[in-house]
């Protein structure tokens, strides 16, 4: 059992963050990796063909001589279209934390698979998850889990998040601009550096919806990869009615609910609701 304690549950609605050390062991891991070997192999069908859910750095195309691909940056919607990191996203010790924060009742609103080639010089600046135009009340009732699967070190390019009373994004989503050349947006550019998490593989990020964070260049000679989920308690609409996201009923009343059978997207592979541009451009 994972809940998290009311010290915790504080320390997170007054920061915005909290990091969950040794959450999962090697060997629970081991499954998530094995897959992104698979995914990331020269033939996969997934990097050959161009499928959709890969998104590219601002480079695009190039495959390395190790075998990964320069330009690949991010895999969403994984648990929607794979048992492995359906699996994960519904793993007991991270709904546990997620209940504490959430309640009860639990959307899994997207999941994303973020992979850093070895000496890939990209970095992303500080940024909110917030989606532009749609509804949070309050607004950082999004909680993301940011689970590393490799050892995360300034060093490859792990995160830094901005604690919420240095810069008042308790409450606030903040103008971001476009950065160019990328699809990056950026939502702060002041001389605060955020707190560096350095952590070991296993360990998990949990960070609100508006907190501020950011990644570094991965300067190290291995992948560095790691998965996250975003829950919300109901299904996010912007002002129009459209849905934000996979915007999926995974907990009701404390109990998994969540039946990849019965979703006709999940069966498919094709994806109804719309994607919105800043979903699109959240890189880490």
């Amino acid at each position: 059992m994972a809940a998290l304690s009311a010290e915790q549950v504080e320390r997170f609605r007054r920061d915005g963050y909290l990091i969950v050390d040794g959450l999962f062991d090697t060997q629970s891991l081991e499954p998530v990796r094995r897959r992104i070997r698979e995914l990331a192999a020269p033939d996969a069908p997934e990097m050959v063909k161009g499928k959709r859910q890969v998104e590219p750095l601002v480079e695009a195309g190039e495959m390395r001589a190790d075998g990964y691909a320069a330009s690949l940056r991010k895999m969403s919607h994984m648990a929607f279209e794979d048992p492995v990191f359906l699996t994960h996203a519904r793993e007991p010790r991270i709904v546990d934390i997620i209940e504490s924060l959430l309640g009860p009742d639990i959307v899994l609103a997207q999941d994303q698979l973020f992979m850093k080639p070895p000496r890939v010089g990209s970095r992303q600046k500080f940024h909110q998850d917030t989606p532009l135009g749609f509804h949070l009340d309050p607004p950082d009732r999004m909680v993301t889990c940011w689970c590393a699967l490799d050892d995360m070190t300034r060093e490859n390019g792990t995160i830094s998040v901005m604690p919420h009373g240095r810069v008042g994004s308790r409450a606030a989503v903040f103008p971001h601009r476009h950065e160019p050349g990328s699809n990056d947006l950026v939502g702060y550019e002041g001389d605060d550096p955020g707190v560096l998490v350095e952590m070991p593989a296993g360990s998990v990020a949990v960070f609100t919806s508006t907190s501020l964070h950011r990644s570094g260049a991965n300067t190290t000679s291995r992948l560095r990869r790691a998965y996250l989920t975003q829950y919300t308690r109901a299904p996010l609409r912007s002002s129009n009615g459209e849905l934000w996201g996979q915007a999926v009923p995974f907990v009701s009343e404390g109990q998994y609910v969540y039946d990849p059978s019965t979703d006709v997207d999940a069966r498919t592979g094709r994806r109804a609701r719309a994607r919105t541009d800043l979903e699109d451009r959240q890189h880490l």
